[in-house]
């Protein structure tokens, strides 16, 4: 006879699988920090070709590769840092400090960039601080509703961890009992947090409203089924302990199952069939939104020419982008380093690991530096006859 086929729920670390995937949470971080420099590159080489769009061809190869390895800094940190909770290597309250703290340093990064350096700069060419000030809020609106500035990704961390915590912990003080139900029920805060940010961009996309720049960086910059995966993510797990409990088994024992190789397997599997169907979704919405965008563009079907059609769809497809549909189906991408990846697998030096947000933040603070002198150096005549431009439509206005 065969040997029995253990069940998924009977695994321990005494009959676990031998299979790991080679990627570890680490790995993951240390992609991620690279990709967001690349996420700024793509931002600077958006802004020079916005400033003058004969740009060398470089320019614009540089472009399209930054968009697409800036787009996966979040997805891949999203998974790092599921890694991260599941294998219990930081608390709940280590990771929402952390995320919380980078998240207000780039809001006050963005202001300092803003109140300083471009209305500085902007003032300097047109001699006057306060019109300085509309012309450069006018630049960031236009670059949020297009979706160019989207750039505060810790935003996004946080809300997702604080989804978790607010699903898996368990209170030991207060919310205890049959008010843990309620506990659970907080949940919603970081989903309606998503909805909201969702709402403003489209708010913004239809020029309803016209929100101040502060808000800017608040808003989160996943697409909206990055998060329907995140979510289903977390309620897969929490639905996996129900199950379990009703087993007749602890929470501890939980914990030691979600630690085996075996479940590490099971999560990323899961993970890559949701990406999949998440994906095929989001390029569902994408048509539809595209076509109900461009659909009042045409009064009646002579209208619908060739020519007209195209025309319309390149302009409509950047709106219905800039509000994250249709750019969730880039995680088509990571499902290979997903199924690569095991949340269980640890290094001898766990240390090392607060090294490696300090020498992303450097290497991205130098890429931003170089990047906006090249930017400023290749475009300055045209940036100054630009800012000109405007403070006269300013003034006329």
């Amino acid at each position: 006879m065969g040997k029995k086929r253990i069940k998924a729920y009977d695994r321990t670390a005494e009959n676990d699988i031998r299979y790991r995937g080679p990627l570890t949470y680490r790995h993951l971080l240390v992609f991620g920090w690279i990709c967001i420099s690349f996420k700024i590159l793509y931002i600077l080489t958006t802004l020079g070709i916005s400033i003058d769009a004969n740009q060398p061809d470089w320019v614009y190869t540089l472009s399209r590769v930054s968009s697409t390895l800036g787009d996966l800094a979040l997805p891949l940190f999203l998974f790092a840092n599921f890694a991260i909770i599941l294998d219990k290597k930081q608390t709940y309250k280590q990771q929402l400090i952390k995320f919380g703290g980078l998240s207000l340093l780039v809001v006050l990064l963005f202001i300092l960039a803003k109140e300083h350096y471009a209305v500085g700069l902007v003032s300097t060419v047109v001699g006057d601080r306060k019109m300085a000030e509309e012309i450069v809020e006018e630049f960031i609106l236009n670059a949020s509703v297009e979706g160019k500035l989207v750039f505060n990704l810790f935003i996004d961390l946080f809300m997702c961890t604080l989804l978790m915590f607010f699903l898996n912990y368990e209170p030991r003080k207060y919310f205890v009992g049959k008010k843990r139900y309620l506990f659970r029920t907080l949940a919603l805060i970081p989903i309606l947090y998503e909805v909201g940010s969702l709402v403003i961009r489209i708010l913004m996309a239809f020029q309803v409203i016209r929100p101040p720049y502060i808000v800017y960086p608040f808003l989160t910059i996943k697409p909206p089924m990055s998060f329907v995966l995140f979510v289903l993510l977390a309620l897969h797990i929490k639905f996996q302990e129900r199950r379990f409990r009703k087993r007749g088994m602890d929470a501890k024992r939980f914990a030691a199952y979600t630690r085996t190789n075996a479940h590490s397997l099971h999560f990323s599997i899961y993970a890559s069939v949701m990406i999949a169907i998440t994906a095929f979704i989001d390029f569902v919405l994408y048509i539809l939104g595209t076509t109900a965008y461009m659909l009042p563009a045409f009064e009646n079907a002579a209208d619908l020419t060739n020519e007209a059609v195209e025309a319309q769809i390149i302009a409509s497809s950047p709106i219905v982008l800039a509000w994250g549909i249709g750019q969730h189906m880039l995680m088509l991408e990571i499902i290979p380093i997903v199924l690569l990846f095991s949340y269980t697998r640890n290094h001898n030096n766990p240390k090392a690991d607060i090294y490696i947000p300090a020498a992303g933040a450097i290497l991205a603070f130098f890429v931003t530096l170089e990047g906006l002198y090249q930017c400023i150096a290749m475009n300055l005549p045209t940036l100054l006859n630009m800012i000109q431009a405007m403070a006269v439509e300013f003034m006329i206005g």
